[in-house]
């Protein structure tokens, strides 16, 4: 009898310890359209924006870091960003309305002032990246391109849908992926019309500032090589902004300077 007690509780032990964890319910797999519809929402839910931030800047034109952003958007091509050093000193101030574009220094007394061509906007925004898209990227509003995609598959391994735009040769115009689970975009990437990609973008922390928006961003450029990182800390979503929110003030004594094309 004994014998027989001990080889029940060595079965019982035996099962208990092979005893799994229920899986986690399978997320349900949306039909193309309701993605994209969401996705489309989610591009014309925020008009204006104004944002503070940590950022870090890598690039050949300049390095920041442990750098203080305040970000003032207004959609599709008005864009305002002035950059503090950590004691609160003013570093950089930068505007454009996608027609001009202005970019202060300070510390030089000096402010550049010229059309918005992609070597002017290189002050604060890399050459791979136009002034619209920027604003977009700031606040996760995307795909880029208008048209449904070429391609949209379910990759359920990691849980995220992958669209792809095409060219009309074949290339990769734009990669998006999208988290199956809250279907929040994570990750860019984007070729434009000659192939080769220009940039990357991944976010993160969505829904902690703001509902659908991120909290982190990291974009990369490939030409040239640039590193731009936001980590946010205060957002507004579709604030008013006032012309006087959207104008850089020009401290007395300093000189303008044009810039060319």
């Amino acid at each position: 009898m004994k014998r027989l007690q001990l080889a029940w509780l060595a079965a019982f032990l035996a099962l208990g310890g092979c005893a799994a964890l229920p899986p986690a319910p399978p997320v349900a797999v949306v039909a193309p359209e309701d993605l994209l519809s969401r996705l489309q929402a989610r591009q014309q839910q925020v008009k204006s924006f104004q944002a503070r931030a940590r950022v870090t800047l890598i690039s050949p034109e300049r390095n920041y870091a442990g750098t203080t952003g305040l970000f003032k958007g207004l959609a599709p091509t008005t864009l305002r960003v002035d950059l503090y050093d950590p004691l609160g000193r003013s570093l950089l101030s930068f505007l454009s309305d996608g027609q001009e574009v202005e970019v202060l220094f300070p510390r030089e007394a000096k402010l550049c002032r010229g059309p918005a061509t992609p070597a002017n906007l290189a002050a604060l925004i890399p050459p791979a990246v136009t002034l619209p898209q920027a604003l977009r990227l700031l606040v996760a509003a995307v795909p880029l391109s208008p048209e449904p995609p070429d391609r949209l598959d379910y990759q359920a391994a990691q849980g995220q849908y992958l669209l792809e735009w095409r060219n009309p040769n074949g290339t990769p115009r734009e990669r998006l992926w999208v988290e199956a689970q809250g279907l929040n975009p994570v990750k860019e990437d984007w070729f434009g019309n000659d192939g080769p990609r220009r940039f990357s973008v991944e976010w993160e922390d969505f829904g902690r500032l703001a509902p659908d928006l991120p909290g982190k961003i990291t974009l990369r450029t490939f030409a040239p090589a640039a590193e731009l990182r936001l980590a946010y800390n205060e957002m507004q979503v579709n604030p008013v902004l006032t012309p006087a929110d959207l104008a850089l003030p020009v401290p007395p004594g300093v000189a303008v300077v044009p810039l060319g094309p």
